[in-house]
């Protein structure tokens, strides 16, 4: 894969980040081994998964996967790299598919289901729904981050078959969770009225901590590929920056500082570098060296 050292502490936030790509692409998920990069890409028309070498100068050589009339979102590879979890937006319904390595497309969770991720053992996919609360449409207001429907996603996984759901949150506001390495502790964003936080909890739903702390417009956090500190993004002077912190919230680190907001950040398998969603307009990615 791309052979990129981590950047010295010293050189953080960084004020000058170089493309990966320059369309309409987003939701970066690196494959377990490095090797590809699962995005959403509108270059062949309508928002598809495609897949991606890290190696590619402009994203030239990408390769699209999904087909059709309805548009999708969020991939996330399987830690085996032999599937694909994703959402697909059908009749303004968002619900979770599985792609095989031989394009079979298998659904495994109705309702308005958003951001699957799968556990490390490979067995479940962690995701964001409203199936427990019935979703009532209702006027969207202005919102610094994420939309009004938020405040009625919980979580809860289900097997890659579609069996067994089970809830892990109450009281909506729940998005944007993932899996720590070890499988032991999933963080998470908590949206309440005005304020967006980052939490941690362990893997069955239980000892919720707080990791933001005073800063009220925290998200899409990530894990490390050690477990040992989570990327996230903040809002600092009306844009999205990214910070790492650990695991624990202590530590809090700017690691950008530049043009555009920066969202959807993804550290790669052998952490030495760090790949991310900017908005400045139109939607691309960008990568940099991960911060020691």
């Amino acid at each position: 894969m791309l052979a990129l050292l981590a950047a010295p502490s010293d050189d953080f936030p960084l004020r000058k980040v170089r493309p990966l790509t320059w369309v309409v692409d987003y939701e970066p998920s690196w494959s377990p081994d490095g090797t590809r990069i699962a995005l959403i890409s509108s270059r062949h028309g309508g928002m598809k998964v495609h897949v991606l070498s890290p190696k590619s100068a402009d994203g030239s050589d990408m390769r699209q996967l999904t087909t059709g009339d309805d548009e999708d979102d969020s991939p996330a590879w399987s830690r085996g790299g032999d599937r694909i979890a994703f959402v697909r937006i059908h009749e303004g319904v968002s619900r979770i598919l599985v792609m095989n390595a031989d394009g079979q497309v298998r659904l495994v969770a109705e309702g308005e289901s958003i951001h699957p991720m799968w556990s490390p053992n490979g067995e479940r996919i962690l995701f964001n729904t409203t199936w427990f609360v019935k979703a009532s449409k209702t006027k969207e207001e202005d919102r610094v981050i994420g939309e009004k429907i938020d405040e009625r996603m919980d979580q809860a996984t289900v097997c890659a078959d579609g069996t067994d759901l089970r809830r892990l949150t109450t009281g909506g506001g729940h998005t944007y969770a993932s899996y720590s390495p070890d499988g032991q502790w999933i963080v998470h964003r908590r949206a309440r009225a005005d304020s967006s936080k980052i939490f941690v909890m362990k893997a069955d739903g239980s000892g919720r901590r707080d990791l933001s702390g005073a800063s009220a417009l925290d998200g899409w956090p990530a894990w490390s590929q050690d477990g040992k500190r989570i990327v996230f993004s903040r809002r600092v002077q009306e844009r999205f920056q990214l910070f790492v912190m650990e695991r624990d919230g202590g530590n809090v680190r700017q690691i950008t500082d530049a043009i555009g907001e920066y969202t959807n950040a993804r550290w790669a398998p052998d952490g030495s570098t760090i790949l991310c969603s900017r908005r400045p307009g139109d939607v691309n990615l960008i990568r940099f060296p991960a911060p020691r």
